[in-house]
């Protein structure tokens, strides 16, 4: 029978709302806990990343990467006929079992989860995070938030769980699905060159601001005003320039600048920009690093 010991990267915690999977791993034990099989693929979502800071995907990393439905073959395949086992499973099983559905495969996820049965096996730990279990057991966590990495620890959390035996808990049906997507994983994703969008502003030209980003919000709303711009807070086809945080973000704004063809650019671009209209960055007070006037 075996385990397949699964982590999910998603872009927020509203597994049947907008909220998505970005990243899927599947690590592979037999009954004794011995590793026989790793396959782990960044997902496109079709929406933005969510909190990028947590997981470092970036938007360019998942632009050729597969949707969750053109990989919904390949997943089932490695979980057909072994046990899932997850770190808090009931985060896991919730969003994969959506995202099945989204994809017209109705296949709920169960299994065994490492959180839950560390009060068993754990009674000494600090917490009940994977961090925390894996320190108690002993066990190296590398790199958290990378599904492979987390799939990876959690495998080693559970192999020492079955040392002194673990409850039994149904296996996931096989299906019958394609399984022929080709993995994207990190760091290895197909480069996405991106040329820098020239775009002349003047003023009274609309301005969209997309995204986390390196300065604040309001610093950047402020210097498109002293320079004539308008801020706006949604597209529109009289939209001049969507400026992104990630210029290959796959947030609504962006999505909606695509189908419109309204340039996106990064922070650097537009700072450029400004530039060419004369607009210079405001002073900041030394003591508090906030633009005076503030």
């Amino acid at each position: 029978m075996g385990y397949a010991v699964v982590d999910v990267e998603t872009t927020g915690f509203a597994a049947r709302g907008s909220d998505r999977v970005v990243e899927v791993a599947v690590v592979g034990l037999d009954d004794a806990g011995r590793v026989t099989d790793e396959w782990c693929t960044l997902l496109n979502p079709g929406r933005d990343l969510g909190p990028q800071h947590v997981h470092r995907i970036r938007a360019a990393d998942v632009w050729h990467a597969p949707t969750f439905a053109r990989a919904a073959g390949a997943l089932a395949a490695r979980l057909a006929g072994r046990v899932v086992v997850a770190h808090n499973l009931s985060f896991d099983a919730r969003f994969l079992t959506a995202e099945f559905a989204r994809a017209g495969v109705d296949l709920p996820v169960t299994g065994l989860c490492t959180m839950r049965l560390a009060d068993r096996y754990l009674p000494n730990r600090a917490g009940r995070s994977l961090a925390a279990c894996c320190e108690a057991a002993g066990v190296v966590l590398d790199s958290a938030h990378s599904a492979l990495h987390d799939a990876r620890a959690t495998a080693r959390l559970f192999a020492h769980y079955l040392r002194f035996g673990v409850p039994q808990a149904e296996p996931v049906p096989s299906l019958p699905l394609p399984d022929d997507v080709v993995e994207v994983r990190r760091g290895v994703a197909a480069p996405v060159s991106r040329r820098p969008e020239l775009v002349a502003l003047v003023r009274g030209d609309r301005v969209v601001f997309t995204g986390q980003m390196h300065a604040p919000r309001e610093e950047w709303v402020d210097r498109a005003a002293s320079a004539g711009l308008v801020s706006q807070g949604h597209v529109t086809r009289a939209t001049r320039v969507v400026v992104a945080a990630d210029p290959f973000t796959l947030s609504t704004k962006a999505q909606r600048a695509r189908a419109y063809r309204v340039p996106i650019v990064s922070e650097e671009d537009f700072a450029g920009m400004l530039d060419r209209l004369g607009v210079t960055p405001p002073a900041k007070d030394h003591r508090t690093g906030w633009p005076r006037g503030y």
